[in-house]
């Protein structure tokens, strides 16, 4: 089984220039940051695209480093993850796009989401399913691109899983965890 912790560290706290920002919450799972995880997935996808559109002419200084969307993504706030949030119990996200009703993307909860502070404009979803003993992570989504996350999949322990958000919930509490949503 695989393990999961989350951790408020005012080291993680997002401030963005023109004022206000939000604490988040760290994801890591077998001690290894999400995000990290993520970027090691995608690193060549995004290597890929980014040799794609060079190649069809585009300027690196106008997309980026090669491979800098890899991992892009900042940790969600309390608000997302912690109770009253249902999102990291199976909660589907409501993402501001238009998409059928019947889209798989509309039963998948939000992981990480855009470095920029505007949580649709780029955004990691997966399904997480609730069972009585387990609680599993899978099918992966990047919403804006069609990269393979076959890789991944985390099935958790159901009590250690709820030991982990409970033990980052009363870590709020006592801290005073600055908390806005995105």
């Amino acid at each position: 089984m695989d393990t999961i912790s989350l951790r408020i560290d005012p080291d993680l706290y997002v401030s963005w220039p023109n004022g206000g920002g939000f604490q988040q919450v760290e994801i890591r799972i077998n001690d290894v940051p999400l995000i990290e995880i993520v970027r090691d997935v995608e690193f060549p996808f995004a290597c890929a695209e980014w040799d794609e559109r060079t190649a069809k002419g585009e300027k690196a200084d106008s997309i980026g480093e090669r491979g800098w969307l890899a991992g892009n993504y900042l940790y969600l706030p309390p608000s997302q993850v912690l109770p009253p949030s249902r999102n990291f119990f199976g909660e589907p996200y409501a993402n501001g796009f238009r998409t059928d009703s019947d889209d798989p993307v509309n039963m998948k909860s939000l992981l990480l989401s855009c470095t920029c502070g505007i949580t649709d404009c780029w955004f990691l979803l997966a399904t997480i399913t609730v069972r009585s003993d387990t609680v599993t992570w899978n099918d992966f989504q990047q919403f804006h691109r069609d990269w393979e996350y076959k890789t991944l999949r985390f099935v958790f322990d159901r009590t250690q899983y709820a030991a982990a958000i409970e033990n980052a919930t009363e870590q709020r509490v006592a801290d005073g965890a600055l908390d806005q949503p995105l």
